[in-house]
């Protein structure tokens, strides 16, 4: 206890030093699109890769979370897809968990872990792991064990999956975390209501512990969305949202990419990418799911490039959610 109050105190205390050199936010409040009808609405952001000596990325991400909360509705969940930092440096943690405890305040924060977030291949995984662990602890309220769990929400069941070892381009599982993803899943059909697995890595990075490619998760997920709502949410290639290429469906179930939050330029003195600071926004309604990009950096919907329409995508649903 005694070392979660620390990290927050010696957080909050930096974040407030901060504060005024990261800008402020002037979009303009917003709403989902029913408010009367929505059953369940949340934000997801990925990538956001804190480091300590680009404050640009600090100032992205003050600037977003501002707009975040200016959804009129609020919201159930905040979900982050991993790489919230860089290298998993202290100093990285603390820099992203003190401006989520602050801007984010009395939100539902329900984060996966990302190959970043526990050294991106280098230095000793179990210690870098861990404290990834002790800050989601100290400011989200969750004591993991596991890069793995599950939430219930309203009846709404968000399972998050993530590597256990250390790795730069797959997401080793093991037979324990598709045990428990087996038993999550069947719980959530249960429950007749549309299930969300979210994870750093795309289905097809998947290996076993050893790096060999089964294809265990792809085909678990499939079988499930058979019968059953499911959409999974990923992270980890930076790419930029748009309609041909965010919301895919290889796999039998919608399978969607979040770009990278903290999306820099490629050259000093490094400024926000044109498709950086996007995340999406998710509503759920008793017969459809609702996708909406939304730049919370710049506080406006995302439209394609291409087309020049909204990143807006609705699902319809498998198993309308009973009234």
């Amino acid at each position: 206890m005694l070392n979660a109050l620390f990290l927050r105190l010696v957080c909050l205390t930096m974040t407030l030093v901060l504060l005024p050199f990261a800008g402020q936010s002037k979009g303009e409040p917003y709403d989902v699109k029913e408010p009367d009808a929505c059953a369940l609405n949340f934000s997801v952001l990925s990538d956001c890769h804190m480091e300590g000596n680009k404050f640009i990325r600090y100032q992205m991400l003050n600037q977003a979370f501002q707009d975040v909360e200016r959804n009129q509705s609020g919201h159930d969940a905040i979900l982050f897809l991993g790489d919230s930092t860089m290298n998993g440096q202290h100093i990285e943690n603390m820099l992203f968990h003190g401006l989520a405890a602050l801007r984010l305040r009395n939100e539902n924060v329900l984060p996966a872990t990302g190959n970043h977030d526990t050294g991106n291949g280098e230095g000793d995984f179990e210690k870098i792991e861990k404290r990834w662990y002790t800050y989601i602890e100290a400011f989200f309220g969750k004591k993991l064990e596991h890069p793995y769990y599950c939430e219930v929400i309203d009846g709404f069941y968000f399972i998050a999956l993530g590597a256990e070892t250390q790795t730069v381009y797959q997401m080793t599982m093991s037979d324990a975390q598709f045990e428990f993803l087996a038993d999550s899943l069947a719980k959530a059909a249960e429950s007749g209501k549309p299930a969300f697995v979210f994870m750093h890595f795309p289905v097809h990075c998947q290996t076993d512990l050893d790096g060999n490619y089964t294809g265990q998760l792809k085909a678990m997920l499939a079988e499930y969305s058979r019968a059953h709502d499911l959409f999974v949410l990923v992270g980890h290639y930076h790419q930029p949202m748009s309609l041909g290429r965010t919301f895919q469906n290889g796999g039998g179930f919608p399978e969607i990419y979040l770009p990278c939050m903290s999306q820099l330029t490629d050259t000093e003195p490094y400024q926000p990418h044109e498709d950086g600071g996007v995340g999406l926004d998710v509503e759920v309604y008793r017969n459809e799911v609702v996708l909406r990009g939304r730049d919370y950096y710049r506080s406006e919907w995302k439209t394609d490039p291409a087309s020049g329409a909204l990143c807006e995508v609705a699902y319809q649903l498998k198993n309308p959610i009973a009234a």
